[in-house]
């Protein structure tokens, strides 16, 4: 089996009201997929994670990436990791762009791997080997505290189990008190029983998360996710020091280094690897281990990223040791101004996404991903192919 060529497919989807969280506005879902073609006919299928400009990440695979690739057996995929990362990591590119670039090719890879078994990937990783995986609902969208409440009692009428809140409020919209006081009306709301999870997306500085924690500490809060930004690996630690409720992060941290740094200096209890920026299933794979020789907690990431993206971190999740739970993005989002949005760009394939059912959510059973993405579909959110400008659905 050899890879005969590499192609990709950047992503927009604009919507017609965005979505308000902790870092501001959202309202252009954007994504690199990464085709990987054997010359008998098969095809690995992988994501780069994008915030800005996809078509930088694919230029990235197509002028950096496949020209390495092309001709090699896929099934080397760890020697082709360390190729791809080698390119330029003498260079200072060990981080950014390149990482990001090399992770949707990566998933690609192991795509073809697990289709060349007849295997569903999870267990082509040779890991845990789970076939279903707890989860949480994510999230609570940040609103006045009646509608954040409201937002939580729907979820867990849905029956999730656990739930993520947001917080980290810009001070003209009450700060870091109106955060305490939305929490506290919650839990009231859900009873002692529903896990919840907070999630700051980097808005404090440690002293505020410190404040902020400890007035919390009652409620049995089960993580506090990003509380500063994910360099201030400093602030983690004083943070952490100075509360008894877990910390939370690793969605921004690229390859296994930044995590390194983050586990060897006590910083952070759970672990959430994005696949499609850590640098695939092989850098998720490394930190698996490394989280089980450290007895952390692995919690993948998904976010506002494409139905590949998702996909690859469930398989994940099935695989790693230490899991803890999977991020499930609820399909409907909250938009500025009431009434809700979709990500066009996630349900992009020929059958459903698996949907969870009473906190836990099945593995797709085919071969690779298990699911086959509607090329069709993706089509019509592709930069510069008459896409990319495309509302997704509002109510």
């Amino acid at each position: 089996m050899k890879i005969e060529r590499i192609v990709t497919h950047a992503l927009a989807a604009h919507l017609e009201r965005p979505v308000i969280f902790a870092i501001g506005p959202y309202q252009t879902f954007t994504a690199t997929l990464v085709e990987v073609i054997t010359a008998d006919g098969r095809v690995g299928v992988g994501e780069c994670i994008v915030r800005r400009a996809p078509r930088v990440t694919a230029t990235i695979v197509e002028d950096l990436l496949a020209p390495l690739l092309v001709g090699r057996d896929p099934r080397d995929v760890g020697r082709l990791w360390d190729e791809m990362f080698a390119q330029l990591r003498r260079w200072g590119h060990s981080r950014g762009f390149v990482l990001e670039a090399m992770s949707g090719v990566d998933i690609a890879l192991w795509d073809l791997v697990a289709q060349s078994s007849g295997e569903p990937l999870y267990r082509a990783l040779r890991g845990a080997g789970r076939d279903r995986v707890p989860c949480y609902a994510s999230k609570v969208y940040l609103a006045d505290t009646a509608g954040m409440v409201a937002q939580a009692r729907q979820q867990v009428g849905a029956g999730y189990k656990a739930i993520k809140v947001q917080v980290g409020r810009s001070e003209a919209l009450g700060g870091m008190l109106a955060d305490v006081a939305t929490v506290r009306a919650i839990r009231e709301a859900v009873g002692p029983e529903v896990t919840i999870l907070l999630d700051a997306n980097g808005a404090f500085d440690a002293a505020t998360a410190i404040r902020f924690c400890r007035q919390l500490e009652p409620l049995d809060v089960t993580w506090l996710e990003e509380p500063v930004p994910p360099d201030d690996v400093s602030g983690y630690e004083l943070i952490r020091r100075n509360t008894t409720i877990p910390l939370a992060g690793g969605e921004s941290e690229f390859g296994i280094f930044g995590f390194r740094d983050l586990i060897e200096r006590r910083a952070i209890d759970v672990l959430q690897p994005d696949v499609s920026r850590i640098g695939g299933f092989t850098a998720a794979l490394w930190l698996g281990a490394l989280a089980y020789a450290y007895n952390l907690r692995v919690a993948p990431h998904t976010g506002f990223s494409a139905g590949v993206a998702h996909l690859a971190a469930l398989h994940f999740a099935a695989a790693t040791p230490n899991l803890m739970t999977y991020e499930y993005m609820l399909p409907d989002l909250l938009a500025a101004g009431g009434g809700t949005v979709q990500n066009p760009l996630r349900d992009i394939f020929t059958s459903p996404f698996p949907e969870p059912r009473e906190g836990m959510i099945d593995l797709p059973r085919g071969p690779g991903l298990g699911l086959a993405v509607d090329w069709a579909r993706v089509k019509r959110y592709e930069v510069g192919a008459g896409g990319g400008g495309q509302a997704g659905g509002s109510s």
